[in-house]
């Protein structure tokens, strides 16, 4: 099989998994509906075949062309810790604080 030919059919099939899983898509983004399941069931059964169709002639026939791109993974970033150095904000209002038990005794107090 020429390297153009075999090419052509993973390109081919790659369109068509990425037909059946923009089809899963529109399902999932509009309102439900009766035989939505059935849809994306089948759907998903397309995208399946043709992946795995697309990525055995990249297999036998090692071609270059890239498979479809998984989505990154959105990883947390840590949280952080903002210090009164760095928040003007929280310097005024750890102040308030501070000044609010020293009044509450004096207050106490008389």
């Amino acid at each position: 099989m020429a390297k153009e030919t075999s090419d052509a059919a993973i390109l081919q099939l790659r369109a068509k998994a990425l037909e059946a899983f923009g089809i899963i898509k529109d399902i999932y983004a509009r309102p439900a509906e009766e035989g939505d399941v059935d849809k994306i069931a089948n759907q998903a059964l397309k995208l399946a075949q043709y992946e795995g169709a697309m990525l055995t002639l990249q297999q036998y026939f090692g071609t270059a062309v890239p498979a479809t791109p998984t989505p990154p993974v959105p990883i947390d970033p840590p949280p952080r810790v903002v210090t009164e150095e760095m928040s003007p904000t929280l310097r005024r209002a750890n102040a308030v604080k501070k000044k609010a038990p020293a009044k509450k005794k004096a207050e106490e107090g008389e």
